[in-house]
């Protein structure tokens, strides 16, 4: 096996190319940073897989967050409910229909989302290779991991590669690799737990039954032998079906079950209901058990997904739960490799996730017996009990966890109860996921969500909620109790001591207001706005994120989309207190995007040019002339910024943000949107 002269350096190694190690290289990569993929086996040449196919509320608005769920959302099945049969009759309110429940009123995604995982892994490298088109290595084995803190990258890993062996050096791994994770096992890091002798099934197919709700949403067949069966619809045209595995079937074939046992088990598995067989994609057999990793980091190693934790798909927790790994730890890494964030926020990675991990763990104990058939014996339950009752009872008291939407971070750096004055019920919302609600940008009477708002862009959004508006016979614009500390805040936050001017540029703000019927922002509000403005007619996201009206607050969302703070209106000094415990210091010089800065003006010719965009500069334009540069046709860049790394926008004028590597644009007339990413 012959050995490539040079070892190759990126910012961060990822090893694994399921959904939990691409969703994390896709988020690095829109960081702009570099990053390297290596998976055992070419994914993008196999045969259909189902693995996991269920995606809850809060995985969906994350995808949404990120950009990638309006990708697969023409592919996948929306489940929006579920009916529990025992012996072919229905029984009313059991089961899965917990999913309907938890979510109905707190989010826009009140649905389950049906996808085959190799749907959601194909969609994700077609994405990454958007933006480096070499980004992924399969098939690629890892065969060794060595660490020297002395070196700028300090992780050194062998890489096996068509038939060749290559290193990668690296600033970061991740191993992503799965439950037999080949990164955990060089790290040298234990992965305790249990495991079940219950063996499980997992199958897609085109099939023709006459279960009633056909494919109109899922189900749960409640049987004697098969346990919990799971009966739901996923893309085009296939069925998941799941049961437990007859003790005596395996006894008796061992490693030989073939796929007409698993058609004959399943036949079984759901009657009184019959099944027909057109096409049998994919099936598996699986022993159940749960394990969740010593540490999820260990100096520059991380662990995520199914190499950090395992276990049942009994409340389908296993794609789901490495999207949060993912989107937990992306923005941190960025953060500290752009020189934002102090290292020490990385720790918190290890402490939220695997302690998420750990209350799965132990849900998933009791559900996997559940659906096998078998009541713990923590439950005390009498001998006669309804194994399927004590479910329904375990899904019910947890379902907010389950579907995402509840699951919440304890007290850290990153989530900080102010310390200042009595308690607010705001606090309350610290560490927990940001409430989504409907507002109103000026203008036209559309409906827009929070959250389409406030994408994941890398950076915290400061949300600030300036108060109340009041009509009088000349205009419509904030109380005068509210337009004070507004004035008071946007002072502050332009001083030379705020966070916006000492630390770095990583956060974004949003404005919003309680009321409507605004006709010009800046007079509303009494001054120009912190960000863009939006407004909220019914008070919804003043209730949601109990603030009152006559006074104000603000509330800074963490970048994954969790409550990391609040303060009052006149609370600026402590939202940069919260920040200077882990952002660093701004960088000298022009440069800091949310001071006052330099630019430099470039002109465009915008004739003959279809391909790259030669820019050069003529003179200074600060600011302030923002509206200049919209009138007269240039692109602005920051003088800081390497050419390398701009965006280059044909065709419109664009303020290019350097350190998303994203654009806020401004389209002229008649003009269309084009937009390169150059070197």
């Amino acid at each position: 096996m012959s050995a490539t002269a040079h070892p190759r350096k990126v910012d961060v190694l990822l090893v694994g190319g399921g959904p939990t190690a691409l969703i994390t290289a896709y988020l690095l990569l829109k960081a702009g940073l570099s990053v390297n993929v290596i998976e055992r086996y070419n994914k993008a040449e196999q045969a259909m897989y189902g693995r996991a196919c269920m995606l809850y509320s809060r995985s969906v608005e994350l995808l949404d967050q990120i950009g990638i769920f309006d990708r697969i959302a023409d592919i996948g099945y929306f489940v929006r409910d579920s009916t529990t049969f025992k012996n072919g009759i229905e029984i009313p309110a059991r089961g899965w229909s917990f999913v309907r429940e938890a979510a109905k009123g707190k989010t826009y995604f009140d649905f389950s989302f049906s996808i085959r995982q190799k749907h959601i892994e194909d969609t994700l490298r077609a994405a990454i290779a958007e933006m480096d088109p070499t980004a992924v290595h399969a098939p690629a084995t890892l065969t060794a991991l060595a660490v020297d803190p002395s070196n700028d990258h300090p992780v050194q890993a062998t890489v096996e590669e068509n038939g060749s062996v290559s290193v990668v050096q690296c600033k970061y791994v991740i191993g992503a690799d799965g439950g037999r994770s080949t990164v955990r096992s060089l790290s040298q890091i234990a992965f305790p737990g249990t495991e079940s002798k219950h063996r499980w099934v997992r199958l897609d197919a085109v099939v023709r039954s006459d279960i009633p709700i056909g494919r109109k949403h899922s189900a749960a067949i409640e049987s004697h032998e098969y346990g919990n069966v799971l009966w739901t619809p996923t893309d085009n045209g296939r069925t998941r079906i799941g049961f437990v595995l007859r003790d005596e079937v395996y006894d008796t074939l061992g490693g030989n079950i073939t796929a007409e046992v698993i058609e004959s088990e399943a036949r079984k598995a759901v009657q009184p209901f019959s099944l027909e067989f057109l096409q049998l994609d994919w099936w598996t057999v699986y022993k159940i058990g749960q394990r969740v990793a010593d540490t999820f980091k260990q100096g520059p190693v991380f662990l995520a997904g199914d190499a950090a934790h395992t276990h049942s798909s009994g409340a389908a927790q296993g794609m789901n739960t490495g999207i949060h790994d993912a989107t937990n730890l992306a923005w941190k890494l960025a953060g500290v490799l752009r020189g934002w964030l102090s290292e020490a926020v990385l720790d918190t990675y290890d402490a939220e996730r695997r302690t998420s991990a750990q209350h799965l763990i132990q849900l998933d104990r009791d559900v996997a017996a559940l659906i096998s058939g078998k009541i713990p014996d923590h439950f005390n339950a009498p001998p006669d009990a309804d194994v399927n009752v004590y479910l329904d009872r375990v899904f019910t008291e947890n379902a907010s966890f389950t579907i995402g939407l509840g699951i919440s971070y304890a007290s850290n750096v990153l989530n900080k109860t102010s310390s200042i004055g009595v308690p607010s019920p705001i606090d309350a919302l610290i560490g927990h996921r940001a409430p989504d609600v409907i507002l109103y940008r000026p203008g036209p009477a559309i409906p827009t969500r929070l959250q389409e708002l406030t994408r994941y862009v890398g950076r915290f959004w400061i949300l600030i909620f300036a108060g109340a508006l009041e009509s009088s016979p000349t205009n419509v614009c904030l109380s005068a109790s509210c337009a004070e500390k507004y004035a008071n805040l946007t002072r502050y936050i332009a001083s030379d001591v705020s966070f916006a001017c000492t630390l770095a540029p990583m956060f974004s703000f949003l404005t919003i207001v309680h009321g409507s019927g605004a006709l010009q922002s800046a007079e509303a509000l009494g001054t120009e706005p912190l960000g863009k403005t939006a407004y909220d007619p019914t008070g919804e996201a003043y209730v949601k994120y109990s603030v009152e009206p006559s006074e104000g607050a603000i509330v800074v969302v963490r970048p994954d989309g969790i409550v990391g703070f609040r303060a009052s209106m006149d609370g600026g000094s402590d939202v940069t207190d919260y920040f200077s415990a882990f952002l660093r210091p701004a960088k000298a010089g022009p440069g800091n995007a949310q001071s006052a800065t330099t630019w430099v003006l470039g002109e465009i010719s915008l004739e003959d040019q279809e391909n790259d965009v030669m820019i050069s500069t003529q003179g200074e334009l600060n600011d302030s002339h923002a509206s200049f540069a919209a009138l007269t046709g240039v692109i602005v860049v920051s003088r800081s910024w390497e050419v390398s790394d701009v965006v280059f926008v044909i065709l419109l004028v664009a303020f290019i943000d350097r350190d998303t590597c994203s654009s806020t644009c401004v389209i002229m007339p008649d003009c269309s949107l084009h937009a390169k990413r150059v070197g």
